[in-house]
């Protein structure tokens, strides 16, 4: 150890002093084998590999089945493989590969799996003969395949042995042949699911699961409607090619103020409502058509009295002499 200099901090060093007195020792480890003759590495401390980025030999290539840690790149690699995927050619940066054929030759992938690739920057891939290849892209499941497509998500189930792939950059894609469903609260009671085969969201909307209810009041829900604009607009994400019709979220909330948000409108407000109108509607329709009936009756007893006083009248007439 370097002494104390009597010097400035800012003045040359002074010459070394005596060293310190050693500091207390650690425990010792143990590196022996246990009862299966394999190498136990027993130390309450863990325990390092050190090395230097850039700099050295890869530790063995070729297929085999090895614990394997490569500095030059700060690479990490467990498993077996029966190949190349474990050579320098196939090694990323900084990358890491666990399981059987499992390849991660981007820089700052990952590959976890049974035949697992993730060949670019920032690739994941976990799962069976699953391949990310686009940058920043996951592939998940079985078969998933990000087909080249940089920050794109494939899940695939294990439905079908066919592959399912990106078809754009920035994508996320599902293959959930056993429906897909979404809870957003812990207890697993608020969500919405895809049923299996099905195309359209089914959302909770058990009674049990609702409270404060209220009549709703028709006439002053269609006089609220009436007052919502309704146009054809695009979305500027998507362009002027592609129309779309419906209210805006800050008219649909002055008229109504259920979600709280004004910017957003909740699908299953915009259907309790459409569908609250139809009924009061058909309450109009029903109470004009028994008043139009009514009328209609009114209407037939009048003619029928008319139809009596014409004849009667005509039956008192005196016949006119030539």
């Amino acid at each position: 150890m370097n002494g104390d200099s009597s010097h400035n901090a800012l003045d040359c060093q002074g010459e070394d002093g005596e060293d310190g007195a050693p500091g207390a020792d650690g425990e010792d480890g143990v590196v022996a084998t246990n009862a299966a003759g394999a190498y136990d590495l027993s130390n309450v401390n863990g325990f390092v590999a050190e090395g230097t980025p850039f700099s050295g030999n890869i530790p063995e290539s070729g297929a085999g089945t090895r614990l394997m840690w490569y500095p030059n790149k700060a690479a990490f690699r467990a498993g077996e493989i029966t190949g190349t995927q474990w050579d320098d050619a196939n090694i990323g940066l900084y990358s890491t590969a666990f399981g059987f054929n499992a390849r991660a030759s981007g820089d700052y992938a990952f590959a976890a799996g049974r035949g697992s690739t993730a060949a670019n920057t920032s690739s994941v891939a976990l799962g069976e003969d699953v391949t990310a290849t686009g940058a920043a892209s996951v592939a998940l499941g079985y078969h998933a395949h990000t087909n080249a497509r940089q920050g794109s998500f494939v899940f695939a189930d294990r439905s079908s042995v066919d592959s399912v792939r990106a078809g754009a950059t920035h994508q996320a894609t599902w293959r959930t042949s056993g429906g897909f469903r979404i809870y957003t609260n812990s207890t697993l009671t608020a969500g919405a699911e895809l049923s299996a085969g099905g195309s359209s969201w089914s959302v909770v909307s058990d009674r049990n699961r609702k409270e404060n209810f209220l009549a709703v009041d028709g006439e002053d829900l269609l006089r609220r409607l009436r007052a919502v604009p309704v146009t054809t607009w695009n979305y500027i994400a998507e362009g002027r090619q592609v129309r779309h019709i419906g209210p805006m979220a800050q008219d649909w909330d002055q008229a109504f103020g259920f979600s709280g948000d004004p910017l957003t409108i909740n699908t299953g407000d915009f259907d309790g409502v459409n569908l609250a109108a139809a009924q009061a509607l058909d309450r109009r329709t029903s109470e004009q058509q028994a008043r139009i009936e009514a009328l209609e009756r009114e209407n037939a007893a009048l003619k029928a009295r008319l139809d009596r006083m014409e004849a009667l009248v005509a039956g008192r007439a005196k016949p006119v002499k030539p």
